[in-house]
């Protein structure tokens, strides 16, 4: 009797081990959704990085140029359209002269070109809004921008420059 009892304590129960698997995959499957929000948040700060950068080589461009250039118009005639990451011109005029041009970690392009600034798609989007331009405030501004996947909004930063060229 001894000998049987002995051999009972040897080994886990089915029940036992299908426990140990249930936990184990409830602390996988944590683990994945906590990495997928770690890998959003830090492209998000690499974005907020890139739009620092940006607005740097602008400020530095309009210096030696007395402004910053406008953007095209697509397919209207509004005050311009909206320059995006996606692009292969994405902020052309600032050539090589001002620094290594970011573009969006993913870089996933809005629905059309624009869209760009409306927050569809993964870029970074500039637009170069000269003096009352429609509905724009009397002073020329630049608003540059990247979507937030955390956030599943646009964030822009806006800034006065001396004009549009």
């Amino acid at each position: 009797m001894t000998n049987a009892w002995a051999r009972k304590q040897k080994g886990f129960t089915i029940v036992e081990l299908l426990v140990v698997v249930v936990v184990i995959g409830i602390l996988a499957a944590i683990t994945v959704v906590a990495y997928s929000n770690v890998q959003q948040r830090s492209r998000d700060a690499d974005r907020k990085a890139d739009i620092a950068t940006i607005k740097k080589m602008l400020l530095l461009y309009q210096a030696d140029n007395g402004g910053v250039q406008g953007t095209p118009t697509y397919g209207g005639t509004g005050p311009g359209g909206w320059d995006s990451s996606d692009r292969g011109a994405w902020l052309g005029f600032l050539g090589t002269g001002y620094g290594r041009i970011p573009r969006d970690p993913t870089n996933i392009p809005p629905v059309s070109p624009a869209d760009a600034g409306s927050g569809t798609g993964l870029v970074y989007f500039y637009y170069c809004y000269n003096a009352g331009a429609g509905p724009q405030p009397a002073t020329p501004h630049v608003v540059l921008g990247y979507r937030s996947e955390v956030a599943g909004a646009s964030i822009r930063d806006t800034f006065t420059v001396e004009r549009c060229i």
